[in-house]
């Protein structure tokens, strides 16, 4: 939503918000567009700002007091999905060509990626991506050329229509980087899941492009339903990892990939993209290194998938040179906070075990909002934690920050790498952590 609400700023629009909470790092890139977010939620708000159009986001349901006031008051409503569409998609003045980036990893660090890409080559792309992406200091970017480069989210679109909102992007070239189920509170299984992305699969133009990873299985299986006539399929994922000379880690490798066959279809030189990847700098929150102090560096990451989890340790660790854990010099300390509708729910428990098994000392915190569900479908922190010392790691959990702090200082030591993980705000742990190592 903040993505949407830059971009409309710089269409010309007057733009204003709501939240129950904001959070970083786009509270402070709302702030230096100078649009106003009002917090928490009221009615008042709508009172004060009597917008022309609505535009409510997914996780706003019925019982939201600006939701009712809105509904109670016959205004104008629309779902970010159809402004997106309606606005920068296919405008009054003529449509664009969407490139959407989906998958349940790596989609916005590709979505970076492929939109730096393209501006690189003086496409001049419109960008909508989840993250701030450092190379243009911003989420969102208004471009003049004939390319739209999206992120592509399989979640529903918003109370009043339950579809993915990449059904709604019309893409010309689709990239689906994997398919892991996720989203279990609305997505009952993994066969469902699958659906949303046949169903976005389907809508690609003959004389569009699909960009998929063969390696993964059910990507595999959903490719096979259909016959598009340009099919790039991601393979010789270990060569990747070496592409253009750089090093990466696999995820990263395959994202590099997926970028390079877009940037070729759309005439991009090799040379281009060689340039473009080497000053790539990523996204806000995606290992992104907050600060070192006294020997000890503190990293932020949004990672809360527990395949998400367990690949980014894995590529801390190599990253930071750490040591088999019989020699262990430095050790890989996770904070880690179930934030997600998936990651606060016990189904993938036993996944997350195992992801946290690939850290040397893990802090688990309670799961954010865990009173909105019902006693047995919350992730149960203490037997996580006691799973995780049988198996040799030490762990601990927290229902308070204070604590949590209290306990670090006397568990952490020189040259630790401390990795936060959470797509909350954690409490505003990443505020206070440095000035209390």
């Amino acid at each position: 939503m903040a993505s949407l609400a830059g971009l409309l700023k710089q269409k010309g629009y007057e733009v204003a918000g709501s939240d129950q909470e904001m959070y970083e790092p786009m509270k402070s890139m709302l702030e230096k567009l100078k649009i106003k977010v009002f917090t928490p939620y009221s009615a008042f708000h709508m009172k004060h700002w009597r917008p022309n159009i609505v535009v409510v986001g997914n996780a706003i349901g019925r019982g939201n007091p600006e939701l009712e006031y809105v509904l109670s008051n016959g205004h104008l409503y629309r779902s970010m999905s159809d402004i997106l569409l309606d606005e920068f998609i296919n405008p009054p003045a003529g449509g664009k060509k969407s490139i959407v980036i989906t998958g349940t990893h790596g989609k916005t660090t590709t979505t970076a990626l492929i939109a730096w890409i393209l501006e690189c080559a003086g496409l001049d792309p419109t960008v909508f991506v989840g993250g701030i992406a450092i190379n243009f200091g911003s989420s969102f970017k208004l471009g003049k050329g004939k390319y739209v480069v999206l992120e592509g989210d399989e979640y529903d679109t918003a109370f009043f229509d339950k579809s993915p909102k990449f059904w709604h992007y019309r893409p010309f070239i689709g990239v689906v980087n994997n398919i892991e189920l996720d989203h279990v509170d609305i997505y009952p299984n993994i066969e469902a899941y699958k659906y949303a992305f046949e169903r976005f699969i389907n809508l690609i133009p003959k004389n569009g492009l699909l960009v998929a990873n063969r390696y993964d299985k059910n990507v595999t299986e959903v490719v096979k339903k259909f016959h598009p006539p340009r099919l790039a399929e991601r393979s010789r994922g270990e060569a990747g990892m070496k592409l253009f000379g750089l090093k990466h880690g696999n995820y990263m490798a395959k994202n590099i990939l997926a970028a390079t066959a877009v940037a070729r279809f759309v005439g991009v030189s090799h040379e281009t993209v060689k340039k473009a990847v080497a000053s790539f700098k990523g996204v806000k929150r995606r290992s992104e290194i907050m600060g070192v102090k006294h020997g000890i560096t503190v990293i932020d990451d949004y990672a809360h998938h527990p395949t998400a989890v367990r690949e980014t340790l894995d590529v801390l660790k190599q990253k930071f040179h750490m040591k088999p854990t019989s020699q262990i010099s430095r050790r890989l300390f996770l904070m880690f906070e179930p934030g997600s509708a998936s990651s606060k729910r016990r189904i993938f428990e036993k996944q997350y075990i195992e992801a946290f098994l690939h850290a040397d000392v893990v802090y688990l915190y309670k799961p954010y909002k865990a009173s909105l569900l019902k006693p047995d479908e919350v992730f149960h922190v203490k037997h996580v934690v006691s799973a995780l010392r049988k198996k040799g790691i030490p762990a601990k959990s927290f229902d308070n920050l204070n604590k949590l702090l209290f306990h670090m200082k006397h568990d952490i030591r020189p040259n630790d790498v401390i990795v936060i993980m959470s797509c909350r705000g954690f409490d505003g742990l990443r505020e206070r952590i440095l000035g209390e190592i």
